[in-house]
C-alpha cells in the first residue's frame, strides 16, 4: 500500500526515514563526510520541499500499517515518461517483492496516463540495485554524471523501462 506524502508530520517522518535508510545503505559506499552532504542535498527537509516544487510527488511505502520505505516521482510530459526520483525500502524488507510492486504501480499509472516508459538514475557502484533494475526490465543506458554540489559530482547510470 502507498500513501502520499502531504502533511508537515509526513514530511519530518520522510526525513528520519530517509536518513536512517541512506545512513545504512550508502554508509558502506561513501565516508561519512560524503554521506552528510549526500544526505542534505538530495533527502534532507529542504531537498525534499524543493522535489516537491519541481513536481515530484513521494508516498510511503507500507507493510503491515508499518512504513517500509518510499518513493518519489513526477511525469516528464515532454519526455512521455515517468521519472523515478527515489526508491529506496529498509534493508530488512528487502528481497520480499516490495520494490517489484512498486514498480507495478508505477507502470500501471503510465499505462493509465499514456506514458510509454519509466526512468531513473542509479549511482553506478550500487551493483545490487542495477542487478534488482536489470532483472525487472530496465536497460541500462550507459554513464551519466550527476552534480549535486560543486564538490561532490558521481556517475550514475541512467536506466529506462519502456512501457507498452
Amino acid at each position: 500500500m502507498y500513501k502520499k506524502v502531504e502533511s508537515e508530520k509526513d514530511i519530518n517522518e520522510l526525513v528520519a526515514i530517509a536518513y536512517e535508510i541512506w545512513s545504512k545503505h550508502f554508509g558502506q559506499l561513501f565516508d561519512a563526510d560524503t554521506l552528510s552532504k549526500l544526505i542534505e542535498g538530495v533527502q534532507s527537509k529542504t531537498a525534499i520541499l524543493a522535489d516537491f516544487k519541481n513536481g515530484y510527488d513521494y508516498y510511503f511505502i507500507t507493510e503491515s500499517s508499518k512504513n517500509v520505505g518510499y518513493f518519489a516521482y513526477k511525469i516528464l510530459s515532454t519526455e512521455n515518461e515517468l521519472f523515478l526520483n527515489k526508491l529506496y525500502i529498509f534493508a530488512d524488507q528487502r528481497g520480499k517483492g516490495i520494490g517489484k510492486k512498486v514498480l507495478k504501480y508505477l507502470e500501471d499509472i503510465c499505462l493509465s496516463d499514456g506514458v510509454n516508459s519509466i526512468s531513473l538514475t542509479v549511482f553506478h557502484e550500487n551493483t545490487n540495485s542495477v542487478k534488482a533494475y536489470e532483472k525487472w526490465g530496465f536497460e541500462n543506458l550507459g554513464l551519466i554524471k550527476k552534480v549535486f554540489s560543486d564538490d561532490l559530482v558521481f556517475d550514475d547510470f541512467k536506466m529506462r523501462k519502456k512501457i507498452d
